[in-house]
């Protein structure tokens, strides 16, 4: 143990004489100790938050969409669909067919139709899983898989019949008609999302295909990769393998507003929780402060047996650090309890009719851990530069003329 962290250690220990040194001593480290978990908690909070909703989104939309470069679709999806699949980091590729169109029965709503195929489907997708009523391998012919809000706000159960009518026409025996088509309900989902449960339905792919009256093609392929945090470089790969026609969204473009949403409520929520370390910082100072002017006749002392300048600034220095280092490491343990068990017993349950879930899920990340640490010491060696250089200023004859 160094000289510096020696001295500073003992000034640390609570004296009878020092009482109130040592209380404000004690409400700093606290200080620190309910800033660092309180931010925690609050990154637990926002990283459960995005794990559910990205796992939600992912769960019915891939990591990566291949699309078409020019507007035409995609003719030989099936084979498209089996070279893609050879590209290293690809676990599953399945075609789609999607459009905006109308639904009605009998209300009148827009909806975004997907063309799919249902045994491919559960490659790409977590919808089989999804399914809360009926089967999605009942999906064929002129049949169709609803969200549950969906059917709610409809009415609709399993068995009804919904009339999907196309903003594409086709040339008939009575001149041009809309392209139109009537569809039995053999199935109900619940992504758990709002937007999808009330807006997205699934057809099969060549009924898709007629509404969209462009024959037999799909107007995307969509990829669901082994590590969804290398999405990029396998679209990479995938287009160097399927040639130059194609272009590739990835998840994270094709979410991008979301996430940005949730990065923007987790920098607001880190900056005014970050607020309670701040205050704890000015205690820290306080409390340097004042065991500096208590300490006076020691840095004297010390500083006439031989003591530097430099030596007597890392005292007050370690004392600030070892407050702030106490305080992390309380404020961390304390922060992970919290939000494990939080998560583990369900402490804050919500209503799923409103929220889509049942509870708050708390997700400590480690990473955020680290760099909270690293932000928290750092604020608190910031606060010792002030209280340190003071005691370095001291004179040692005027600090001894009066004892």
């Amino acid at each position: 143990m160094t000289f510096e962290l020696l001295v500073a250690t003992r000034y640390l220990r609570a004296r009878r004489k020092q009482a109130v040194i040592s209380l404000i001593t004690l409400i700093s480290v606290l200080g620190v100790m309910a800033g660092v978990a309180a931010l925690v908690v609050a990154m637990a909070v926002s990283e459960g938050q995005r794990g559910d909703i990205r796992s939600r989104l992912l769960g019915v939309q891939a990591h990566v969409t291949v699309l078409p470069a020019g507007p035409t679709g995609i003719p030989n999806y099936l084979e498209l669909a089996q070279e893609i699949e050879k590209v290293e980091g690809v676990v599953g590729a399945a075609p789609h067919a999607e459009q905006g169109m109308v639904i009605s029965s009998p209300g009148l709503t827009g909806v975004l139709v997907k063309g799919i195929i249902p045994e491919l489907e559960g490659k790409v997708s977590e919808l089989p899983q999804r399914v809360v009523q009926g089967s999605l391998d009942n999906l064929k012919d002129n049949t169709i898989a609803i969200g549950v809000e969906l059917a709610t706000s409809l009415g609709l159960k399993l068995g009804d019949r919904v009339r999907i009518s196309s903003p594409t026409s086709s040339a008939g025996p009575l001149g041009s008609q809309q392209n139109t088509i009537y569809f039995t309900i053999v199935a109900i989902y619940s992504i758990g999302l709002f937007e999808y449960d009330s807006r997205l339905v699934y057809v099969p792919l060549e009924k898709a295909a007629y509404l969209l009256g462009a024959g037999d093609v799909a107007t995307n392929i969509e990829v669901k990769v082994r590590d969804m945090d290398r999405s990029e470089q396998v679209g990479d790969a995938i287009i160097d393998r399927i040639g130059g026609r194609y272009i590739y969204q990835d998840w994270k473009v094709t979410h991008k507003t979301i996430f940005q949403a949730l990065n923007l409520e987790r920098l607001g929520m880190t900056v005014a929780i970050s607020l309670i370390v701040f205050v704890a910082a000015l205690n820290i100072v306080a409390t340097l402060t004042m065991m500096v002017l208590e300490k006076s006749r020691d840095i004297a002392i010390l500083m006439a047996m031989g003591a530097t300048l430099k030596q007597v600034r890392r005292i007050f220095m370690w004392q600030g650090v070892l407050i702030g280092v106490a305080g992390t490491f309380m404020g961390l343990t304390l922060g992970h309890v919290l939000s494990y068990l939080a998560d583990k017993y369900r402490w804050i349950e919500l209503s799923p009719d409103v929220y889509s879930i049942s509870y708050l899920p708390f997700r400590a990340d480690p990473a955020d851990s680290v760099v909270i640490a690293i932000a928290a010491i750092l604020i608190s060696f910031l606060a010792t530069l002030y209280p340190s250089a003071a005691a370095a200023k001291l004179q040692p004859v005027e600090a001894l003329r009066y004892e």
